[in-house]
C-alpha cells in the first residue's frame, strides 16, 4: 500500500506529464488557498480560464481529481473531475471539516506539482 506522499508524487507526476502549463504559471496559487481559501481560490481558477492563464485552470482540474480519490476519505467529493465541480461539492454537499482536509490536501498535492511542472 501506497503512503499519502507516494499518490500525491504520482497523481502530480502524471497531471505535469503533458500539462499546458508551467511553474511559474502555478507558483503563487498555493499562496492564493491560504490567503483566500480554497474555494475562492478555485474560483478564480475557473475564471482564469478565459484569460491568457488558462495553464492554471487545468492544474486546478488535475487538484480536483487527485481531491476525489477515494483514498483522502472526503465522500463528498466522490465523482468530481473538475474545479466547477469541486466548487459545487464543497460549497453544497461538504461539511466544515471536509473542506479543511481538502484544503490541506490540495496545498501537499501543489507541492508536488510546482516540483514536478516544467520551467517557464
Amino acid at each position: 500500500m501506497q503512503n499519502l506522499d507516494q499518490i500525491r508524487a504520482a497523481a502530480a507526476n502524471e497531471l505535469c506529464t503533458n500539462a499546458p502549463f508551467t511553474r511559474s504559471n502555478i507558483a503563487g496559487f498555493p499562496s492564493l488557498i491560504m490567503n483566500n481559501g480554497l474555494l475562492a481560490a478555485t474560483a478564480f481558477a475557473i475564471e482564469s480560464e478565459r484569460e491568457a492563464r488558462a495553464g492554471i485552470s487545468a492544474a486546478v482540474d488535475g487538484m480536483a481529481r487527485h481531491l476525489a480519490n477515494p483514498i483522502h476519505g472526503i465522500t463528498a467529493l466522490r465523482g468530481v473531475t473538475t474545479a466547477a465541480a469541486l466548487i459545487r461539492a464543497l460549497s453544497a454537499q461538504a461539511t466544515s471539516l471536509d473542506l479543511q482536509r481538502a484544503t490541506a490536501e490540495a496545498l501537499a498535492f501543489l507541492s508536488y506539482v510546482k516540483r514536478f511542472a516544467k520551467r517557464a
